[in-house]
């Protein structure tokens, strides 16, 4: 690329020669090797006009030429600062020297200080020109950087560059294209009546292939995020101010703190979390809206590291999360880049702080997302102003669709999106969704192989699979549309909340494969019963994922709700409910965590049981009790082993370890005598190790032995009789008041008889509904009992 300030480095008259003890070695370590971004070196430039106590920096950006042969104009950063004499210059080209760290008058503090920040231009062209105003006299300088050779390991002369000094008309002459271009920034350099009596212009020119990377807006963001932008202390870029200032956003919370640390000092700063995201619209294409933005001196030093080197945090609130901290203490760690620090004990503690901070927030958030979603009306979904809870799920997921250019599970890409286009079309998308993100639903036949819906953004047209079986079963024959129309929608919304989470696009599809699955089972299949529960114990040895799911079966089978989780996420592999209500002498609902252990080895060590990280699981959930299972664990017989201290100690005071054929006894008692939530509360409260779980079982064994058999025919045909009055559904409390020999028992103890029972013969024969203590016999008791014996000996042989 051409010079247009190629004649200006033989202007005026030298006065001095300045050495430049730099190699190629150097500068591609300083330059190349630290500052691989066009923005930061235009920013380094930036921060010598505000380390020389600038009150004004002007940066114009050279616009394309029209023409391939014509030249480029120069790229020009422009401060009013103290501007530079001889010494000065010389001061400049000291490569890995500065003296700003000794300059302490006023109040503004230098952000400079490895004197390196000027070999950042290299990155973006040949050549650099400073020209300056000092004294009354006009000095420049220009290096060539293609005249810098020579490795580090042979001595070698050093550059030399010509300091020379023009008169101001000359300065007019070669400067004469900032008049057109920045007039404010040509009133700063030359008007008699108020230039200003000290400034500095740095030119960048023959530019190099990374300047084509170099964008006017994510240029804005950087110097508006990165640089402090005080009263006394302003940026232009291409004519237009620099501000600070971030759009109006609804705050959740806003935590203001201040702490000091030895090694640190002190440090202060506010953190807050958004109702919208901030990693939407323009942020992305520009420049990050969230995370950590630590600033030393004033100046942000981990632009390119939102996480500043902390582990991810929860996505949803992290993209709603910015936090801004002041920590001047932190100068002393700064790699040379200044874009982030070393790592050291000071540093760490520093971070584990950030992260509190961060948890704060989330809870906040996580608090203000329950209310939100607890009031939305989902009929919401289908009219006009839905809530942010519909529209930015449903915005992220084809976000993501329309810059992935392919479609996901539920969502087709848009069609007849042109190149360059696609911001303005997403921009336009928001705006429809905000009024109504579903404009038409349709019910289609695409088989009943094909997904249960399809969204087209480009219509905003949400699309029913009326042949797949679950909305088959749910419209019941086209009578329940509006229940399908629900379940569309929300499906939708979902991808987009997975999405939401950043968990990966690949793991969502694979996910929402296997729901749909599952959709399919829910559709024909009845809950599991015990003898594909025994079947999936048989088989859970075989993986992580056959025991995760085999443990869910067993405790839907006595009574529990299943949530799972597991998969590559960190986290617990599952979530267990007891939902009774509240019991007559105290809140009787608990809940239940657990981490599924599969090994290749004979038994699971101990050092594979990660206490800390189910009780720290355990409390994220707000689980009462939580369990590991294993096939076997190593020394679980010795009290005083390693693994049975663990399980005792502090840490695991709501923990259990559990095996799998502690769960087949468990199934054998319940299909046996029935086995009540309420009772089974008492093995979590009781039990850590395993020889106090067998200790448990044994005792339960005794207990139920004791209690005696649920006189199985009497209940059946008192339920039996209650279907002869049409006006009402056969009741277990109804059945037991009026027999005597039933009274013996407590409702709780029928009903998980009875639902052992549902879960041995099926719910084609009977079905129990916990909450009412309803029971819809399909058959006659008599039927339903032979059925019971003829299963419970195909399950439980006698021996």
């Amino acid at each position: 690329m051409s010079d247009k300030l190629s004649d200006l480095a033989n202007e005026g008259q030298e006065i001095a020669e300045i050495p430049v003890p730099i190699n190629y070695d150097i500068i591609h370590l300083f330059s190349e090797g630290l500052y691989r971004s066009p923005h930061k070196a235009v920013e380094e430039l930036v921060s010598n006009g505000y380390d020389a106590r600038a009150r004004r920096v002007h940066v114009l950006l050279p616009e394309q030429p029209e023409n391939t042969t014509d030249t480029f104009a120069p790229l020009w950063v422009i401060d009013d600062g103290h501007g530079m004499d001889p010494e000065g210059f010389r001061q400049l080209w000291r490569v890995a020297e500065s003296n700003k760290t000794d300059i302490q008058t006023g109040e503004r503090l230098p952000i400079g200080q490895f004197g390196i920040g000027k070999l950042a231009a290299y990155v973006l062209a040949w050549r650099l020109t400073h020209i300056s105003r000092a004294n009354g006299k006009l000095l420049l300088t220009t290096m060539d950087f293609r005249r810098v050779t020579g490795r580090q390991s042979i001595p070698h002369e050093p550059v030399k560059i010509s300091l020379r000094e023009i008169d101001e008309e000359t300065a007019k002459t070669q400067l004469a294209e900032i008049e057109s271009r920045d007039p404010d920034a040509w009133t700063l350099l030359f008007d008699k009546k108020k230039q200003a009596s000290s400034w500095t212009a740095a030119a960048l020119t023959d530019f190099k292939d990374l300047y084509d990377q170099l964008s006017s807006g994510r240029l804005r963001w950087v110097l508006s995020t990165g640089l402090p932008l005080h009263t006394d202390f302003g940026i232009w870029l291409s004519g237009e101010r620099i501000t600070s200032s971030k759009e109006r956003l609804e705050e959740i919370t806003k935590i203001d703190f201040e702490e000091e640390f030895p090694e640190i000092g002190i440090f202060k700063g506010t953190a807050r979390i958004y109702e919208k995201q901030l990693t939407a619209g323009k942020s992305e294409q520009f420049g990050r809206s969230n995370g950590f933005f630590v600033r030393v001196r004033g100046r942000v030093i981990n632009l390119e590291d939102e996480l500043f080197g902390i582990q991810q945090p929860n996505h949803a609130a992290w993209s709603r999360f910015s936090l801004e901290v002041d920590v001047d203490g932190l100068r002393d760690y700064l790699l040379s880049s200044r874009e982030g620090v070393r790592d050291s004990t000071a540093v760490q503690e520093f971070r584990a702080y950030l992260l509190k901070i961060f948890n704060q927030c989330r809870t906040a958030y996580d608090e203000w997302n329950r209310k939100e979603n607890s009031e939305i009306d989902l009929t919401a979904l289908l009219s006009g102003s839905p809530s942010s809870h519909v529209i930015e799920p449903l915005f992220r997921s084809v976000t993501n669709t329309v810059n992935a250019g392919s479609e996901s599970f539920y969502i087709n890409a848009p069609r007849n999106i042109d190149d360059g286009k696609q911001p303005e079309w997403i921009a336009a998308y928001r705006t429809d969704i905000s009024d109504n993100p579903f404009e038409q639903t349709e019910f289609v036949k695409h088989g009943p192989n094909a997904p249960a819906l399809r969204y087209d953004p480009d219509k905003r047209k949400l699309s029913v699979n009326s042949d797949h079986p679950f909305v088959d079963k749910l419209t019941g024959g086209d009578k329940r549309q509006n229940s399908a129309k629900l379940f569309a929608s929300s499906e939708v919304l979902l991808e987009g909340q997975l999405q939401e989470q950043g968990i990966d696009q690949a793991a969502i599809a694979s996910f929402l494969r296997d729901r749909d699955r599952v959709l399919r089972l829910v559709a024909g299949d009845a809950p599991p019963t015990a003898n594909e529960v025994l079947r999936r114990l048989d088989v859970a040895s075989q993986d992580h994922v056959a025991l995760e799911r085999a443990v869910g079966a067993v405790f839907q089978l006595l009574g529990f709700d299943y949530e799972r989780r597991g998969g590559n996420a960190p986290g617990t592999d599952g979530i267990l409910y007891a939902r009774l209500g509240r019991h007559k002498k105290a809140p009787a609902d608990y809940k239940l965590v657990y981490d599924a252990k599969q090994t290749n080895q004979p038994s699971v060590p101990a050092d594979k049981i990660d206490v800390a990280s189910l009780e720290d699981f355990r409390i994220q959930e707000q689980a009462d009790f939580g369990f590991f299972i294993a096939t076997a664990y190593a020394a679980e017989i010795n009290e005083r082993g390693s693994i049975n201290r663990k399980i005792k100690s502090n840490a695991g005071e709501y923990l259990t370890l559990l095996k799998v054929k502690h769960l087949r006894r468990l199934v054998s008692l319940h299909c046996l005598h029935g086995i009540t939530l309420t009772e089974l509360r008492s093995l979590f409260t009781c039990a850590r190790t395993t020889l106090q779980v067998n200790d448990w079982l044994s005792s339960l064994e005794s207990r139920l032995h004791e209690r005696g058999e649920v006189p199985l025919h009497v209940l059946l045909s008192g339920l039996e009789k209650e279907k002869s009055d049409l006006n009402a559904t056969p009741n277990i409390v109804a059945v037991r008041a009026k027999c005597p020999a039933l009274q013996h028992f407590e409702p709780d103890q029928l009903i998980a008889r009875l639902k052992a029972i549902e879960s041995i013969v099926g719910t084609r024969w009977i079905e129990v509904e916990e909450d009412t203590r309803d029971v819809l016999m399909h058959q006659s008791s008599s039927q339903i009992i032979e059925e019971l014996e003829r299963n419970i000996n195909g399950l439980f042989p006698k021996t």
